[in-house]
């Protein structure tokens, strides 16, 4: 994996394919890393370059104390500055989602088109703003099994982690493997961000929504809702698949995607 010194952070990303028609860069859920990604690296990349970058302290990129969703999203932009990349396409499920609509927001001439998974444009309500603070103290006292344990039902159906044990178990590394500062920062980053909803009316770029049809996180109805505030936009419900559409239904998602990319 290629690194780069971005904001002051040791930043790590996976890249795969030529810029024939242009660059789709991914941005990962939470609390995993850029592996998510890796049907799509390898399903997408024939004639794009896709780029999947581990955010600051996630996956092999260096831990760097608390951060912003929209430091995130500047990471990004600076990512995509130092590879000298043209207007992109910018994915992103669910925390990667947040980073993509403050990307959005603020560096929207910079894009080319949007593709939203499985996540929500509005703020944590006052019960979720809650649970993050229960999560962060689990965290920094009992470190990143528990919140894989709690998380993982969240992410998969339990008949899904039932009947592919392997994709429970690649979700579960990834999140136990994940440092337990960086999901209490995360969590904290996420708890404050701001509700974005007023900004979607203004998304000029070409926008694909995609949500799984269980997603037990962010539900289809909300997927729904974020798509008629975007002009324009491509509504995709993905059939047996919870929050984790990517890894789950590639098959499904990779085609979505790549007739989303065709059209931008």
């Amino acid at each position: 994996m290629p690194t780069l010194t971005i904001n002051n952070a040791t930043i790590h990303y996976a890249e795969q394919g030529r810029n024939k028609a242009g660059t789709l860069l991914l941005l990962h859920g939470f609390p995993l890393h850029s592996g998510m990604w890796e049907a799509q690296l390898e399903g997408l990349s024939t004639s794009w370059r896709v780029i999947a970058p581990d955010f600051r302290g996630f996956g092999r990129s260096g831990e760097t104390g608390p951060f912003t969703i929209e430091q995130l999203a500047d990471d990004t932009h600076t990512l995509i500055g130092q590879l000298k990349l043209d207007k992109i396409v910018l994915a992103g499920l669910s925390m990667g989602g947040y980073v993509a609509l403050a990307y959005a927001k603020k560096y929207a001439q910079s894009l080319r088109g949007l593709i939203l998974l499985d996540t929500k444009a509005e703020a944590d309500s006052a019960e979720g703003k809650a649970n993050r603070d229960r999560m962060i103290a689990i965290a920094n006292e009992k470190g990143s099994k528990p919140i894989a344990d709690a998380m993982l039902g969240k992410l998969i159906p339990e008949e899904t982690a039932r009947n592919r044990p392997q994709l429970a178990r690649t979700l579960r590394d990834m999140m136990e493997s994940t440092r337990p500062q960086t999901i209490a920062h995360a969590l904290a980053a996420m708890r404050d961000r701001p509700d974005q909803t007023g900004m979607l009316g203004n998304i000029a770029v070409p926008t694909l929504v995609g949500v799984g049809d269980q997603d037990a996180i962010t539900p289809p109805d909300v997927a729904r809702a974020m798509h008629e505030k975007i002009p324009g936009s491509h509504l995709r419900i993905f059939t047996g698949s919870g929050h984790m559409s990517p890894m789950e239904q590639p098959s499904q998602v990779n085609p979505a995607i790549a007739e989303f990319l065709a059209k931008v």
